[in-house]
C-alpha cells in the first residue's frame, strides 16, 4: 500500500531548489515566443486570422534544432528535420486530436523512435524571424512548406470569420470533434515576444498550472489511493485537485514538486479556482512564467 504524507519544509525547499536549478540550466535556450491572451469578445473579427488550437507540443525550429517553449532540446530523427530552412519556424508537434499524451511522450525521449515520429505532424503557424505582418508571414510559411516538401510538415490552415456567432459555432464544432479550441492572430501584427492581445485563444474552459506539494489520502472507493492532489499556484494559492484523476493516477500520482495543468471556471474572491479539475502533468515539469503568464500554451 502506498504511504501518504504532507511534505516537510525541507522537502518543499529541495523541490523548489531543483526547479530553480533546472530553469536556470535551460534559460539560455528558452526561445522568446509570442504568447496568447484569452479572447475577450466584441472584436472586429475581420482584422483576424482564425485557426484551430492544436493540442500538441509547441516546437520552435531555430534554423538548426528543435526546442520546446521552455528551452528543452527536442531530439527528432535526422530525417524528420532534413531540408528544413535556416529561418526559424514555429509550430505544433501534433499527433491528432486528443493525442497530447502521445505527442508529449514521443517528443520527450532522448532517443527518438522512427515509428513514433512518423505519427507526428509539424503544424507550422508562424515564422518568428520573418519581418512584416502576420498575413505576410503566412506567405513565408507557405513558401517554407512548399520548399521542404515533406508530408509531415504542414502550414496551419487559417481562415476568416465574419462575426462572433460564426466564430463561436466553429469553436463548438471543433471541440465536439475532439479539438481544443481556436487561435486568432491579428492580420497586421508583427511578431514580438511575450503575451500580447494580438494573438488570442478561444476555448470553452480556462486552464492554468500549479505545483504538487502533497497527496491527500483517498476515502471510500479510493481508500489506499490518492484522494486529491494538494497543489500551489505560482501566486502561492493552495487548493486541492480531486476530480479529473484516473484510477491509475490515483494509484501513482504526479510526484511532489511536479507541475500539473488544471481546468477551472472562474475564480472565487479568495483567488482560488472554481470547479477545478486535474487535466494533465505539465509538459516539461517546469514552473510556469510569473503569475501574469499562467495560461497554457500558446
Amino acid at each position: 500500500m502506498r504511504s501518504y504524507f504532507l511534505p516537510s519544509w525541507r522537502q518543499l525547499w529541495l523541490a523548489a531548489l531543483l526547479c530553480c536549478w533546472a530553469a536556470l540550466a535551460q534559460a539560455s535556450n528558452k526561445p522568446a515566443l509570442w504568447l496568447a491572451q484569452k479572447y475577450p469578445g466584441g472584436l472586429d473579427l475581420q482584422q483576424y486570422w482564425v485557426s484551430e488550437k492544436y493540442d500538441g507540443v509547441r516546437g520552435y525550429w531555430d534554423g538548426q534544432a528543435l526546442w520546446t517553449r521552455q528551452g528543452t532540446a527536442i531530439t527528432a530523427p535526422a530525417w524528420y528535420t532534413a531540408g528544413w530552412p535556416a529561418t526559424p519556424m514555429e509550430g505544433e508537434l501534433w499527433a491528432g486530436r486528443g493525442q497530447f499524451a502521445r505527442a508529449q511522450s514521443i517528443t520527450s525521449k532522448a532517443t527518438p523512435a522512427d515509428a513514433d515520429w512518423q505519427a507526428l505532424r509539424f503544424m507550422v503557424f508562424d515564422a518568428p524571424a520573418t519581418p512584416g505582418s502576420f498575413t505576410e508571414r503566412l506567405q513565408a510559411i507557405a513558401q517554407f512548406v512548399d520548399a521542404v516538401q515533406q508530408p509531415w510538415v504542414k502550414a496551419t490552415p487559417q481562415w476568416r470569420e465574419s462575426d462572433e456567432a460564426r466564430l463561436m459555432a466553429q469553436m463548438q464544432r471543433i471541440v465536439r470533434e475532439g479539438g481544443e479550441g481556436l487561435m486568432l492572430h491579428k492580420a497586421s501584427a508583427v511578431y514580438r515576444s511575450g503575451r500580447s492581445g494580438d494573438v488570442l485563444k478561444l476555448k470553452p474552459h480556462e486552464d492554468a498550472e500549479a505545483q504538487v506539494v502533497g497527496h491527500a489520502p483517498g476515502r471510500g472507493k479510493y481508500e489506499g489511493m490518492t484522494g486529491a492532489l494538494l497543489v500551489r499556484t505560482a501566486d502561492g494559492i493552495d487548493f486541492k485537485l480531486g476530480s479529473g484523476l484516473s484510477d491509475a493516477q490515483r494509484r501513482d500520482p504526479p510526484a511532489i514538486g511536479s507541475w500539473v495543468t488544471y481546468r477551472y471556471r472562474g475564480l472565487h474572491d479568495s483567488g482560488k479556482p472554481r470547479f477545478a479539475s486535474f487535466w494533465r502533468v505539465r509538459e516539461e515539469g517546469m514552473p510556469p512564467s510569473p503569475a501574469s503568464d499562467l495560461a497554457s500554451t500558446p
